[in-house]
């Protein structure tokens, strides 16, 4: 068992490169290195100085990345390429479909619309603040009204009085 003073040192350094070379995993490293040099160390500890003392970048899985974008790169140039567009001397084709049976149906003509009301006057005949008897003038209307011309003028006048008021 060696005595080392730092994680560090030079020989822990060289021990990581003979391991690492032998092809045992970054835990395996560690393990290894605990049990020879009693110094506290763990695999992420051991892959960081591993990149430090062999100058990798980002280890294998550059290199991973880096084989794979060349695979991809030489399986597209063998690969034959589809025309994007169309020749110019063929028109778009063209797609006439039947009419809608729905279409060819006429549309329903709407009712005319019912006058206002019933066609009789709907002015109250019970006192103002009674129950309602539900007794009503029942005169005949002109188009579009909903009293007759003697309660409109009742109407109209009390709604007069009371504004100028």
């Amino acid at each position: 068992m060696a005595s080392v003073s730092t994680w560090t040192s030079p020989e822990i350094d060289a021990r990581i490169v003979a391991l690492k070379q032998t092809g045992l995993s970054h835990a395996q490293i560690a393990r290894e290195i605990v049990a020879e040099f009693r110094v506290f160390t763990n695999k992420n500890m051991v892959l960081r100085r591993a990149r430090t003392i062999l100058g990798i970048d980002r280890g294998e899985k550059a290199a991973n990345e880096r084989l794979e974008a060349k695979r991809k790169a030489e399986k597209a140039a063998l690969e034959p390429k589809a025309p994007k567009t169309r020749p110019m001397a063929m028109p778009p084709p063209t797609v006439t479909l039947p009419p809608l049976a729905s279409a060819l149906v006429p549309l329903p003509v709407p009712p005319p619309p019912a006058p206002l009301g019933n066609g009789k006057c709907a002015f109250p005949l019970w006192p103002n603040g009674a129950a309602p008897s539900h007794e009503y003038c029942s005169k005949q209307t002109p188009l579009g009204s909903s009293w007759c011309a003697e309660c409109r003028a009742v109407v109209w006048h009390t709604y007069r009085q009371a504004r100028a008021a």
